[in-house]
């Protein structure tokens, strides 16, 4: 792959290994935060109850006036706006940020879209019937099916209207083997990728609002009539479209919904204040909820600041071991889950899989260590070819120079630990049922057969050979997915499911095109949120 290679590029892309610098399904400029898949009941109660007693209203100092509130200036925001704009439509987009390039649409790696320029030019164009077939297969019929291929369908005119802007992207190879290439890369980030964007809606008569966060939608006689910010600036309009960006910031709600908290590698201004605006507006919560993992690996309890390096490397090589689908256990010492599936799907699957536990561990032998630590995982396991993107796991192995200092800090910070015996592991982390899991699991390495999970026999490798090795693993995530119930015209709905007059959600905000896990497509969270900033422009403005 070579030494370019970065979480953007991680995921199997030798073919364009020259590619540097990162983002991936859905990252951004990573902080600290706190993030499976709750009931319906315990998701509504939970945020039912933030909103309890109702947002006050405060009249504002001031007020605008338009046809459109945008609140959020993501993917999902600015799209809506540069739609609405085009039909022309007054829009006001209000932004708690300072600029529009700090969400995570400006940073992370790139949307999943169907039938695009780009596509049709190289001969790989996804048809709406593919990919929309694909993302609902997948859910299960989980999430609203029209709503679904509303948002996959906005996706096309999306991309097109960012190609023609100048934006500079480029196709993704099928890395996990999806059998269809509808990942648009893009090349640049931040202010650059932003910009003309912003200044296409400016040029529409569109107006940004920055450094000013939405408090609560303004209701009259049970119809939307603006938005109060916190800045003492009520915008008055006859439409809003919330779109701020999900949950990853907001701790309680991560607590409330997950029963864990999941350290935020994105961004942290997303605190859910725009789902509990619709909550507190009359709006209701729809039951799917998830994150999007960590897919270069995960963290510990004691990381501080960010977990990567420049080049998105691990800070602590340890924390690759996540990925490489050996033996994971929960705080029982028990198997959950056929670890492979998390070294295929690291972001989807793996991230389900560890937010669920709320905290794992990755046990290994002295034979698994010392073979990641020298040809690395992929070799160690004798190359798989079903293992689509193991070349590249390597990225994420420890390093000879590293090895001993990195593991010496995983031991002091509570984290790792390296024993004579499985039962010192079992000891150091209270893994009660670690002796026996390492037994039985054992077994099937030698039998060649996993009658728990059903394994790949290749990730089966056997923990026999002392020292042994544990590290204890919490969830991480670029992204929350999940939040209002919506109908397929992207309108909140109410406690009796009726829509709320002028009252719309779009991008993560939305939790009806959601599906839990992650779709395993790559770029879906940020596909489905501009396809959806498509959607609702064209609902408002009535061009469908």
């Amino acid at each position: 792959m070579g030494t370019s290679m970065d979480r953007r590029s991680f995921l199997g892309l030798s073919a364009l290994g020259a590619l540097a610098a990162g983002a991936g399904l859905a990252g951004c400029a990573p902080q600290q935060g706190n993030a499976s898949a709750p009931t319906a009941d315990a998701a509504e109660g939970a945020s039912q109850e933030q909103a309890s007693g109702g947002i006050p209203r405060k009249e504002g100092s001031s007020t605008k006036e338009c046809d459109v509130v945008v609140v959020g200036a993501g993917a999902a925001g600015l799209m809506a706006a540069l739609k609405l704009g085009e039909a022309g439509k007054k829009v006001i987009v209000v932004e708690k940020a300072p600029s529009a390039s700090m969400s995570n649409f400006s940073m992370c790696g790139g949307p999943a879209a169907c039938e695009t320029k780009l596509q049709e030019q190289e001969g790989e164009t996804v048809t709406l019937d593919t990919l929309f077939g694909y993302m609902y297969d997948f859910s299960r019929t989980s999430v609203n099916g029209a709503l679904l291929r509303n948002c996959v369908a906005g996706t096309s005119d999306a991309l097109n209207s960012m190609i023609d802007l100048g934006i500079p992207m480029s196709l993704w190879p099928d890395v996990y083997g999806n059998g269809f290439r509808a990942r648009h890369y893009l090349e640049s980030e931040g202010e650059e990728r932003v910009a003309p964007l912003v200044q296409a809606i400016e040029a529409a008569g569109g107006e940004f609002l920055y450094g000013a966060g939405g408090e609560k939608i303004i209701m009259e006689d049970g119809a939307v009539r603006g938005l109060q910010t916190d800045k003492g600036v009520d915008v008055l309009a006859p439409n809003v479209v919330v779109c701020t960006g999900g949950f990853l910031g907001g701790e309680d709600m991560q607590m409330q919904v997950f029963n864990t908290p999941v350290f935020s590698l994105g961004n942290s201004l997303s605190d859910g204040a725009g789902i509990n605006m619709v909550l507190d507006a009359g709006g209701a919560l729809d039951r799917n909820f998830a994150i999007l993992g960590n897919e270069c690996g995960a963290v510990a309890a004691a990381t501080q600041g960010s977990p990567f390096t420049e080049d998105w490397h691990n800070v602590n090589e340890h924390y690759g071991y996540w990925l490489f689908g050996g033996l994971y256990t929960d705080t029982a010492g028990e198997r959950f889950i056929d670890e492979s599936r998390i070294a295929e799907f690291p972001l989807a699957i793996g991230g389900e899989a560890l937010v669920r536990a709320g905290k794992a561990y990755v046990v290994m032998d002295s034979d698994y260590y010392e073979g990641v630590l020298g040809d690395g995982i992929f070799a160690y396991l004798g190359e798989p070819a079903s293992w689509v993107s193991g070349a590249e796991a390597d990225y994420y192995k420890t390093t000879p120079e590293n090895a001993e200092a990195h593991l010496q800090q995983a031991i002091d910070e509570g984290w790792g630990c390296k024993a004579d015996t499985v039962a010192e592991l079992a000891e150091k982390f209270s893994l009660d049922a670690l002796e026996a899991t390492v037994e039985r699991y054992n077994g099937f390495c030698e039998a060649g057969v996993d009658s728990d999970f059903g394994k790949d026999v290749a990730f089966l490798k056997p923990v026999k050979t002392a020292p042994f090795y544990a590290f204890e693993y919490v969830p991480s995530a670029w992204g929350t997915n999940g939040g209002v119930k919506v109908d397929s015209h992207l309108r909140a709905m109410d406690a009796e499911n009726n829509p709320i007059p002028g009252l719309y959600v779009a991008g993560v905000d939305q939790g009806s095109a959601y599906c839990v896990p992650y779709y395993t497509n790559p770029g879906a969270s940020v596909g489905l949120a501009l396809g959806s900033g498509v959607y609702v422009a064209k609902e408002i403005a009535g061009t469908k």
